[in-house]
């Protein structure tokens, strides 16, 4: 004969009733009784007990009757439990090695190898700060459907929806991690994007193609004396395109002038590859004026310390300085770059290259890696010039 799966009760929603001047008794009717059912919570103990009635009145009496019972048992003599007939549920027992936290802790370790560390960090903080924080404790097995759901509800409270979509992405990740290593057996995050509200993808602001000329122009005016690097670093972030980070973290040793290319380690790059920037006339101008402006063997834009680099908030700062707030963001200039380029005719697979974006089949991402590179030192070469035309640089 099958042996047929152990039913497991769950409250009935909307039952669970707090008992006046009574904190920690509660009431409740759950799936597999008729009864109202009487809870109470001492110090890890539960005290649970069915009332044998169906009349909420008589229920909550019961519930207080249990309430002094306890109080008994917690003063008097644990013999007092054999004498009003207490049931006890001893609290679980949790293997530190299958909790939520522990699990996404593997997880992101095995993910350093694919992720730079700034990625690695800012998921790693989402995730702490919006699920470890309320289910981390739990062992990953014990954790149900309700938990997650409750988890995702409250990032889309704060009207978050892009964040609780990409968390979702990495709880699913995570499940899915945790059932190969066998620390639970179901994919629980199946069905779990119909809780989440749709939502219009806004994509990161920035200028027009016929609006960058006045944002550069402001770019070169930007003269407060404390923050002359941060000028040259948004020029820099026009002319090379990268990413924030990819550019803020820069050190003196990447760069090849003889070579012209500055090659930015795989440690570095959002997917773990190396990435190699073609170093036009321009560029190597304005870095030589950083170079005389804040001497360094090491970090490129320092703050006047050769070890420390300027604050990694001082480019968007700058722009909102500027009065482009809500019309320009600092990886904005990825996208004005691209949406030109297109739109004079250069190869799509170099641009694409040229912003490091992996190619999704593996084979033709693996041959990519090596191609373009004479097209993309054309490439660079005229968008350097473009960007001179429009508000020539000063060295």
């Amino acid at each position: 004969m099958e042996k047929q799966e152990r039913h497991r009760t769950s409250v009935i929603k909307g039952t669970l009733t707090r008992i006046t001047n009574y904190p920690k008794l509660r009431i409740y009717l759950n799936n597999s009784s008729p009864y109202w059912q009487a809870v109470y919570w001492d110090k890890g103990v539960t005290y649970r007990r069915s009332s044998k009635t169906t009349e909420k009145y008589r229920a909550i009496k019961f519930a207080k009757e249990l309430y002094e019972q306890v109080i008994v048992l917690k003063y008097k003599n644990k013999k007092h439990l054999t004498t009003y007939n207490l049931k006890l549920v001893k609290k679980e027992e949790v293997d530190p090695n299958l909790t939520f936290s522990h699990i996404t802790s593997q997880w992101l370790q095995r993910k350093s190898t694919r992720w730079s560390d700034t990625h690695i960090r800012e998921v790693e903080r989402q995730l702490r700060k919006n699920v470890i924080e309320i289910i981390g404790t739990k062992q990953i097995n014990r954790i149900i459907k309700t938990d997650l759901v409750y988890v995702l509800q409250k990032i889309e409270e704060r009207g978050a929806h892009c964040e609780a979509r990409r968390i979702l992405s990495n709880i699913r990740q995570i499940w899915h991690y945790a059932i190969v290593i066998g620390a639970c057996k179901h994919d629980i995050t199946i069905g779990l994007d119909i809780v989440l509200h749709t939502h219009t993808i806004k994509h990161q602001n920035a200028v027009t193609a016929e609006e960058l000329p006045k944002l550069m122009q402001d770019i070169s005016s930007y003269v407060s004396e404390r923050e002359l690097v941060t000028r040259y670093a948004l020029q820099l972030l026009a002319l090379t395109f990268v990413r924030k980070n990819e550019l803020l973290l820069a050190q003196w040793n990447e760069f090849n002038f003889e070579t012209k290319l500055w090659k930015i380690p795989a440690e570095r790059m959002k997917k773990r590859v190396e990435h190699v920037v073609p170093l036009t006339t321009h560029m190597i101008g304005l870095l030589n004026v950083i170079k005389r402006l804040v001497p360094s063997e090491h970090y490129v834009f320092n703050d006047g310390n050769p070890q420390k680099i300027i604050r990694s908030h001082a480019p968007i700062e700058a722009i909102y300085k500027l009065g482009y707030k809500f019309k320009m963001s600092v990886h904005g200039f990825r996208s004005v770059a691209s949406t030109i380029l297109n739109e004079h005719g250069f190869n799509a697979d170099v641009i694409e290259r040229q912003l490091s974006h992996s190619d999704t089949n593996r084979i033709r991402r693996a041959y990519n890696r090596a191609e373009y590179m004479e097209e993309r030192i054309q490439m660079m070469t005229w968008w350097s010039n473009y960007l001179n035309d429009i508000t020539p640089f000063e060295f």
